[in-house]
């Protein structure tokens, strides 16, 4: 997974129509020695959009260039926004009328066939009897934070929104207002792996309302293009407000930084069914409802309800009388705010089976629905649309799973994840919209079932969905291959929920499902591609937020079981259950006689060292700082992050004393290569190195220092400073095996 070459970007700075008719041409070529870049001529009016994107049945990786009628080159893209395909694509909005060119070369001088599609428009996925209100370039910025449109809208019009940022960066946000000025509907992301914004809303009577446009932060700036449809064919999210019942309470209040929540005491009796609905009102709050009952343990929970919005909705039917506890608050890490309205309803207990439903069948797919029943799971498959499969492949998933169970659970000790109600795990085989699959919470049931020993307090069940061919990604491996590595890490996702749905370490769900890959599949495993994203940027913190490092660490997972064995990766998340954030890991820890900075420092030099089975398979070694060819000082201005490490080659001769200036917790290491080992050599912040009779020798400067909380990082700077010396140096405290070790840089 590579990130774009270049940002696409527009040169407007206030909003435009565009009126042209989304028209679409398909056309073939080659990239051959010969012929190392192939171009398409084509026109545009100024004002217009085009969508340019490539195709290849062979996954050829491409770099997509767009050139404007002076020549000058207007964008450049290697892999989609999404980042798992090989594949480009490039939006533009044309300023001047003119001949464009489309140019595709290959990556690294790649050779290969492919599809570029020249969409004029934009494709926002509206049917075909869909009425354009607007599409137009919008710009957010300092000034104008947020952009507002009038829409009218007759009775039971069914009115559809979206968003295409244009400006790399911009992560959307839609909200609906009434005449009021109340949020009446809202998105953030369309869950297609971008940040873009998709709306969709059933006007229950003839009005006049308004669309926001804003970003996430508040403070995000740039371009994005905004559709207004009225479709009769898009499909209206669930309106949580036509549930009918007696009120029992309703409370109107702010939320933000103080107060982060309020509690409501409600009294129900055995048999009793509540339901709870949760609506901002002004503002921009993510509103989170969790009822506790008379013993203090959750028994409800809902954080987003499924309508498009960030609103919430649960409905629970109560086993004992009591008097049970409301807690609303704000999203967990989350700085918004706003006014809220929290209305309590005594309803039937049919609304807990529908609004269950709902989550259950979150997942459409595009043709008549086919199943696979194994003693444990339920596939779903269709042989229709964009979804479609075969029936060999999707029993061939179903046989994957089954033998996952019986790994995971049975010989690595998983704890066993929850069932639905009739005893199976369910999963889909479709279009995972550019990624190899993915899982999602459908029930959050609390208190696993088959863990007799503990009680745990955000147990949820899981529903999960696997590629249905893997075309397009970019991947060399088979799709049999793929669908194996897809299917355990998926599967590993729906296992960690049976733990803890909302463990504040959230790292740990990417790494050990990645991790898992590399357990239990073997030659079909994924996770080695990822490696590039940790390696080629070593200086990051641990716990990084930055995309593709969770994936990526699944490295340091593996160092720990190289050290202490498979079974502390399920301590740690046996952990996860009572404890949260760093503390899930420092526990585990503290049983083998260690920390964190200790083992991180380890894996740090592993890394380095290549010591891992499948380091034939990477494709990268860690990221060199610099090579050190004479002696003097050198300074680091502040890129090094907490837990994050530097690399450097010695190529000096002789005798040397290192010296680290810098903030506490700022130590180096030697790292000599002999006779196939590794050695490390700790010399805190002074330490001699002496040059001879090393294959190759290195330092690594590593931060110590732990984030004050996950993802937290900042960076700090040091000098380093390399100076003749007749000292000696100190033996190796540990050893690596070097037999994969390429020196950093090096092919």
């Amino acid at each position: 997974m590579r990130i774009a070459i270049v940002a696409l970007f527009i040169a407007f700075s206030a909003s435009c129509a565009l009126a042209q008719e989304t028209q679409s041409e398909v056309l073939s070529g080659e990239v051959t020695a010969s012929r190392p870049q192939v171009d398409f001529p084509f026109e545009l009016d100024a004002g217009d959009v085009v969508t340019l994107t490539t195709m290849s049945d062979e996954n050829f990786d491409t770099i997509l260039t767009l050139t404007g009628p002076n020549g000058a080159r207007l964008a450049q893209n290697d892999d989609m926004a999404s980042g798992e395909s090989l594949q480009s694509q490039i939006v533009h909005v044309a300023t001047a009328s003119g001949q464009y060119t489309a140019s595709v070369t290959g990556y690294g001088n790649a050779l290969g066939s492919f599809e570029l599609e020249i969409l004029h428009g934009i494709d926002f996925g509206l049917s075909d009897d869909a009425r354009t209100i607007m599409e137009g370039v919008v710009t957010i910025d300092s000034a104008r934070p947020t952009r507002n449109f009038t829409v009218d809208l007759a009775e039971d019009d069914i009115f559809v929104a979206s968003t295409f940022a244009l400006s790399d960066s911009l992560d959307t946000t839609l909200a609906l207002l009434d005449a009021d000025g109340n949020t009446i509907a809202q998105n953030d992301d369309r869950g297609d792996g971008t940040l873009n914004s998709h709306l969709i809303f059933q006007a229950p009577e003839a009005g006049r309302f308004q669309v926001q446009l804003g970003s996430w932060s508040g403070q995000d700036q740039g371009d994005a293009i905004l559709s207004l449809a009225i479709d009769p064919n898009a499909e209206v999210p669930f309106d949580f407000s036509s549930i009918e019942g007696e009120r029992i309470a309703a409370y109107a209040d702010y939320l933000g930084a103080d107060p982060e929540s309020i509690e409501y005491p409600v009294t129900l009796t055995e048999g009793q069914t509540l339901y709870v609905m949760a609506d901002t009102v002004e503002g921009d709050l993510d509103p989170v409802i969790r009822l506790e009952g008379p013993d203090g343990f959750p028994v409800a929970l809902n954080d987003d309800r499924g309508d498009g919005s960030l609103n919430s909705a649960f409905a629970y039917t109560a086993t004992e009388a009591g008097t049970y506890m409301l807690e609303i608050s704000r999203y967990q890490g989350s700085d918004t705010g706003g006014q809220f309205e929290l209305v309590l309803m005594s309803v039937d207990a049919s609304v807990v089976e529908t609004l269950q439903a709902l989550l259950d069948n979150s997942i459409q797919l595009s043709g008549e629905v086919q199943s696979i029943r194994t003693d444990d799971f339920i596939v779903y498959y269709t042989l229709e649309g964009e979804d479609a499969s075969s029936l060999e492949y999707a029993q061939s998933v179903a046989v994957a799973l089954q033998e996952m169970l019986d790994i995971q659970v049975g010989r690595m000790g998983w704890a066993e994840p929850i069932r639905d109600n009739e005893g199976l795990y369910r999963a889909y085989v479709g279009d995972a919209g550019g990624s190899l699959g993915f899982t999602r919470p459908a029930q959050m049931v609390f208190d696993n079932p088959n863990t007799t020993d503990v009680r745990e307090m955000a147990a949820a069940r899981a529903i999960f969905l696997i590629e249905n061919d893997f075309a397009g990604l970019g991947k060399a491996a088979s799709p049999h291959s793929l669908m194996r590595a897809t299917a355990t890490h998926e599967f590993a996702h729906v296992i960690q929920y049976a733990y803890d749905a909302e463990e504040g370490l959230d790292w740990l769900y990417e790494s050990t499902a990645s991790w898992i890959e590399v357990a239990t599949v073997g030659a079909d495993q994924d996770a080695t591609d990822y490696v590039s994203s940790d390696y080629d940027a070593p200086e990051r913190c641990w716990t990084t937020s930055e995309s593709g490092h969770n994936y990526s660490q699944w490295t340091l997972l593996q160092s720990l079981a190289d050290v202490y064995g498979e079974d502390l990766i399920v301590r740690i998340w046996e952990n996860t259950v009572e404890l949260d954030g760093f503390e899930t890991v420092a526990a585990a820890l503290r049983e083998e006689g260690t920390t964190i900075p200790d083992v991180i420092e380890r894996w740090r030099a592993q890394n380095l060292a290549l010591d891992y089975e499948l380091a034939p398979l990477f494709n990268s070694t860690v990221a060199l700082q610099r090579t050190l060819s004479q002696a003097g000082s050198w300074n680091a201005k502040g890129g090094l992050e907490q837990l994050g490490a530097n690399y450097f080659t010695v190529d000096l001769d002789g005798r040397f004393t290192v010296t680290l200036d810098g903030e506490s917790g700022i130590e180096v290491l030697a790292l000599g290569v002999r006779d196939g080992e590794m050695h490390v050599v700790p010399l805190g912040q002074s330490g001699a190195i002496d040059t001879a009779g090393w294959d190759y020798l290195g330092l690594m400067v590593f931060n110590a220092n732990m984030p004050e909380e996950p993802g937290a990082c900042s960076g700090s700077g040091y000098t380093l400073d390399v100076q003749p010396s007749n000292a000696a140096m100190a033996r190796a405290a540990y050893r690596f095996d070097a037999r994969h070790f390429i020196a950093p840089g090096q092919e």
